[in-house]
């Protein structure tokens, strides 16, 4: 099998995951709060600052493991991948404003992107670094 098919299986098998779990009410943000409390035992409010930060970084890894098989599936055409990542976060945003207890937001389709770039160019700069080597 040709790398580029592996790679587009695996962001589509992505693109489901995350369209599963945006679409599901134990992934909103008080759910996976409650579970850091009994998990933890931390005050509610310990709690909501810990749930942002794993909610936000969530999102920088997903989304970021997404740019990286696009982009690999997409023969490293950098800006397509970022492109088509992006505008899967934003429907996916969209899509999320339909489930009772989730809201789209903005903020988090700009942090799904950048997730995306980081990946990529921390690929790159591997490749880079392993092209040199050789």
């Amino acid at each position: 099998m040709k790398k580029e098919v592996f790679w587009w299986i695996i962001a589509v098998f992505m693109c489901c995951l995350i369209f599963y779990f945006t679409g599901t009410q134990a992934s909103t943000g008080s759910h996976t709060q409650q579970i850091i409390e009994k998990l933890t035992g931390l005050s509610p409010d310990k709690a909501e600052t810990i749930n942002f930060y794993f909610r936000k970084a969530t999102h920088l890894t997903a989304f970021g493991f997404l740019g990286i098989c696009f982009f690999m599936a997409l023969k490293k055409k950098a800006f397509l991948a970022w492109e088509i990542t992006t505008i899967y976060a934003a429907t996916d945003e969209y899509h999320q404003s339909f489930v009772p207890g989730r809201t789209a937001s903005f903020k988090d389709v700009i942090i799904d992107s950048c997730g995306c770039i980081i990946a990529i160019l921390i690929v790159r700069y591997f490749q880079e670094k392993r092209t040199k080597k050789e």
